[in-house]
């Protein structure tokens, strides 16, 4: 990203916490940053596209520290762990502008960030999905998307705490209790083969329309795109050897991770390389 446009988002951020979105001018977010207004409107058409394009950015920085950790050589459970301490630090660290959006209801308001927002939610329906079958087996694949939503729930009540009442948590130690959480639940119900209510037709009433849930036809499809529309030469590279890769009967994860890491370098791919790390943990 352009150095002023991230000077821009970050002051942004700050701006915004303090003061509440509705509140800050675009002059003083200029003021903030060292720039004309000019200059500010050279970069985003509107506040609501800087407003899109800070979610973005906070989405992006998330992901980047997330697939940092797939590349460990951890146990399945130990890497759950260490990415729901990144995900609960990022939210801490963002407490007060996420106290704005709540205080202003800006999500309601602007379509974009909305179906940004449930694109974000679905991911983390994904990427808890995905996670339990690592740690548990093909076995744990009926209940999957069941202990998901538990497991969202349960993350997304240690966070309200952080967010709303301000409680201070060791993190390593709340993802630590979440992962054991989530153990006792998945063996309970794998044991009593409980009938899930969630199941993958549940979730295809959920999910966004550019959102398949035959999540590796949709990435291969994906990378397809890439080979055809893009003209630097190393992505296509990149995205050819994917394909060809996951087309196998048994794709070799340690490419298909490196490869995953040639794309995380180009920002506009970040999305497709965590669908890709998401996947193969």
């Amino acid at each position: 990203m352009d150095p002023k446009k991230k000077n821009i988002i970050e002051q942004s951020i700050k701006l915004f916490a303090r003061k509440g979105f509705s509140s800050t001018s675009v002059q003083e977010i200029a003021r903030e940053c060292n720039i004309s207004k000019g200059a500010f409107y050279l970069h985003f058409k509107s506040k609501d596209e800087l407003l899109y394009e800070l979610f973005e950015h906070y989405w992006r920085r998330m992901q980047r520290r997330v697939n940092e950790v797939s590349s460990e050589p951890l146990e399945p459970n130990e890497k759950f762990a260490q990415q729901l301490k990144i995900t609960i630090e990022e939210v801490a660290n963002h407490r007060e502008f996420i106290i704005m959006q709540v205080r202003e209801q800006v999500i309601p308001f602007n379509e974009n960030i909305e179906q940004f927002i449930k694109k974000m939610r679905y991911h983390s329906y994904l990427f808890y999905k995905n996670h339990l079958i690592s740690i548990y087996g093909k076995e744990a694949e009926a209940y999957a998307w069941e202990g998901s939503l538990i497991t969202q729930s349960l993350v997304s009540n240690y966070i309200d705490l952080i967010i709303i009442d301000n409680v201070e948590f060791n993190f390593l130690e709340v993802a630590n209790s979440i992962v054991t959480k989530v153990d006792y639940m998945m063996k309970g119900i794998m044991e009593n083969k409980d009938i899930p209510v969630i199941t993958e037709e549940i979730i295809e009433q959920m999910a966004p329309d550019d959102f398949g849930l035959l999540q590796l036809n949709e990435i291969i499809r994906e990378l397809k795109e890439v080979t055809v529309s893009e003209a630097d030469r190393d992505i296509k590279d990149t995205a050819e050897v994917l394909t060809l890769e996951l087309e196998r009967t048994s794709p070799r994860v340690a490419v298909v991770k490196g490869m995953a890491s040639n794309l995380e370098k180009h920002e506009e791919y970040l999305d497709l390389a965590s669908k890709l790390r998401a996947y193969f943990i």
